[in-house]
């Protein structure tokens, strides 16, 4: 019985995921960097951009900018 709830917590988790990642897919690569830099993304959505499309993704200091936000040099 366990087993069954834990497969379709799995997919129900599975199926949120496609929603949202379908959403950051049908926006435009400025929506998308718009969105990081509000904060909308989660380092999930801006992992899974990266991965597909690592050119649109800005840099800053060689690194993407969702991830270099976070290092001293730039905190500083």
């Amino acid at each position: 019985m366990s087993q069954s709830l834990l497969i379709d917590q799995i997919l129900e988790d599975l199926n949120a995921r496609d929603a949202w990642l379908r959403a950051l897919w049908q926006m435009t690569p400025i929506q998308r960097v718009a969105a990081m830099r509000r904060g909308e993304l989660t380092l999930e959505q801006c992992s899974a951009w990266a991965a597909r499309h690592p050119t649109q993704v800005p840099l800053l200091n060689g690194e993407f900018e969702y991830l270099a936000a976070f290092t001293p040099e730039v905190c500083e």
